[in-house]
């Protein structure tokens, strides 16, 4: 924030001046570092729900409103058993959706960000179970906190960068603030933290599942 100094008359003027923290720094990420679900397509078959889809394709159910837009699903209540959606990686939903090249970049470090989490996610729930510890702070191992952290940062560096967005495009303010959260949790996670119900690891996959899906909106509706 600038924050200005008026000085009246008898003293001198001096100029304000602006402080800025620096900005997280934005990991280089290609689309194709960006892994996929294990197939490219699902054919819905019976009891399927775009639920269990997104959860069985990006990790959570939550993101089942992303297989939706991706789809061009208006009800994802909806689905025809025998349809086949597309699942691709999340950073190539993206790019094939026709997101603007500038905003790639940041999609592809947001989107390595929640595939590294999920890979992680495993060894921390291991040692979590490992630990016996049932609520308040377990003795995290060093190697899976330094790879939670590292997702935090990038989350981080991400939304640093949406935050900037200027017209004619309008920053996607939904999607940064589930992001934002997304970093939250992952940190209370990484510090060991235990909420005692199981809730605090599921809040991290509906925070990416929202995130993910807002920003698609957002860039269909052409960035704004």
């Amino acid at each position: 924030m600038l924050v200005c100094f008026l000085l009246f008359a008898g003293c001198d003027r001096k100029p304000a001046i602006e402080s800025k923290a620096a900005l997280p720094s934005l990991p280089v990420v290609a689309i194709e570092d960006v892994p996929a679900p294990a197939t490219r397509t699902v054919r819905v078959e019976r009891g399927q729900n775009l639920r269990s889809i997104g959860s069985m394709a990006y990790g959570h159910e939550r993101f089942s409103g992303f297989v939706a837009v991706v789809n061009g699903i208006s009800d994802p209540e909806r689905v025809s058993e025998g349809a086949e959606l597309k699942t691709p990686s999340l950073s190539m939903a993206f790019r094939d959706t026709g997101m603007d090249p500038a905003y790639q970049p940041i999609f592809n470090a947001l989107a390595k960000a929640c595939t590294d989490y999920y890979k992680t996610e495993p060894a921390y729930l291991s040692a979590r179970q490992a630990s016996g510890v049932e609520r308040g702070n377990f003795p995290i191992p060093a190697d899976v906190q330094a790879k939670l952290v590292a997702c935090a940062d990038a989350i981080d560096a991400g939304v640093a960068s949406l935050s900037l967005v200027k017209p004619p495009h309008a920053a996607p303010k939904m999607a940064i603030g589930q992001f934002k959260q997304a970093s939250e949790h992952i940190r209370e996670l990484a510090r060991g933290s235990i909420d005692g119900y199981g809730y605090d690891y599921d809040l991290v996959g509906q925070r990416f599942g929202l995130a993910f899906t807002n920003a698609m909106i957002w860039t269909r509706q052409g960035h704004r």
